[in-house]
């Protein structure tokens, strides 16, 4: 395992990088790997070119809310003001681009008509983590009109057991990757505030999400609806490393049985995911192509689990947190993935994958989640 150390000086330089190459005025801003198309082809060419000037820089909330925490943690690490001025110019720049109504718009041209529940939940998540520390009522206020947009206009789908929430303002399959995280930022929610309305639909939610996890412990992709056919495995240790953190973080913040229940069995699982080399499993059939966040996820995961006594084996979070330094170029970035289609390379600088493995690396050198310790404000 490399030591906090080590990891914390990976951290720092990948930081260095993000500062130089994606970094102004409080928005982190870059190219993306995409969807449909530009996911499965068009990245490749975008990525041979890359000299050309593509005009595809985005801002995401969710790399605002993970550039967010990270910057926190690195404050707290270092005690050095200019982080604490990094994480209070990107929350006001977050909050900047929220909309009256609550929600941000999404970035890509493909999915711009639709407000899409991850980039909501990211939002409220720099904000709330900012709150925390600075108690400037206008954070909280963001992170509550997101709440109330999410659970009134985004909405729920019944379950046989509990609901899921909607991945969109427009319904598909039931996600069990935004159950989890919506009910971790609810949980904050009621952290931050000890209003217990935040806890309404928390239940319902993680009832859905254990009564849907496999023999294995993987939690599927996409469960059926009227809207969507099921899809078990989709980037399974990926998606699965995130759940395992944010049901941990849940769990301890503010317990729940169901959440205690899903962890043990998912923690076994991710365990199968690093392959020989210590990089992340695309997914339950396929080793490659390696993407460097992935495993960065994965670690992190593993990390966890091994700290509270799920997995007694921590070579697992060793080898991938290895890989991951392995991995890092001169310049402090990381490309994106490797292996494509058995011998394609993407080597674009996008902030998104890379602001989090930042999180994941400070995460690992023991920076904590993102909030201080004490963060209620009861």
């Amino acid at each position: 395992m490399p030591s906090c150390e080590q990891l914390r000086v990976a951290a720092l330089r990948l930081h260095e990088y993000l500062l130089r190459r994606h970094y102004e005025r409080g928005l982190v801003r870059g190219p993306d790997a995409g969807v449909r198309f530009s996911l499965r082809a068009w990245r490749f060419i975008k990525s041979a070119l890359d000299f050309l000037p593509w005009h595809d820089d985005y801002v995401f909330i969710q790399t605002q809310g993970y550039w967010v925490l990270a910057n926190w943690m690195l404050y707290e690490v270092t005690g050095a003001a200019r982080f604490r001025d990094i994480a209070l110019e990107s929350t006001e720049a977050t909050l900047r681009l929220q909309r009256e109504d609550g929600t941000w718009a999404y970035p890509l041209p493909e999915r711009r008509h639709l407000i899409a529940t991850v980039e909501g939940n990211w939002g409220a998540i720099g904000l709330l983590a900012t709150y925390a520390r600075e108690a400037d009522r206008r954070f909280l206020d963001g992170a509550v009109r997101w709440y109330d947009f999410v659970t009134a206009r985004i909405g729920f789908q019944r379950h046989q057991v509990g609901k899921a929430i909607n991945y969109f303002d427009r319904p598909r399959g039931k996600i069990p990757n935004n159950s989890v995280e919506a009910a971790w930022v609810f949980v904050r929610l009621w952290r931050a505030t000890g209003d217990r309305r935040y806890l309404e639909h928390l239940d319902a939610l993680m009832d859905f999400v254990r009564s849907v996890q496999l023999p294995n412990g993987e939690l599927p992709y996409v469960v059926e609806s009227p809207y969507e056919g099921r899809r078990e495995h989709y980037l399974c240790y990926q998606y699965n490393a995130f759940q395992f953190l944010k049901l941990a973080w849940l769990d301890r913040t503010r317990p729940t049985d169901s959440a205690a229940a899903v962890l043990p069995g998912l923690a076994n699982f991710l365990a199968t995911g690093v392959t020989p080399s210590g990089a992340c499993a695309r997914d339950c059939i396929h080793r490659r192509p390696e993407v460097d966040y992935y495993t960065a996820a994965l670690a992190a995961a593993l990390d966890e689990a091994s700290r509270l006594g799920y997995i007694v084996d921590r070579g697992p979070a060793e080898k991938a947190f290895g890989r991951v330094m392995a991995r890092q170029k001169a310049d402090g970035g990381f490309i994106y993935s490797e292996g494509d289609y058995g011998i394609l390379r993407d080597g674009r600088s996008y902030p998104r994958p890379m602001a989090m493995t930042l999180f994941h690396l400070l995460y690992g050198a023991g920076a904590g989640d993102g909030f201080p310790p004490s963060d209620a404000r009861l």
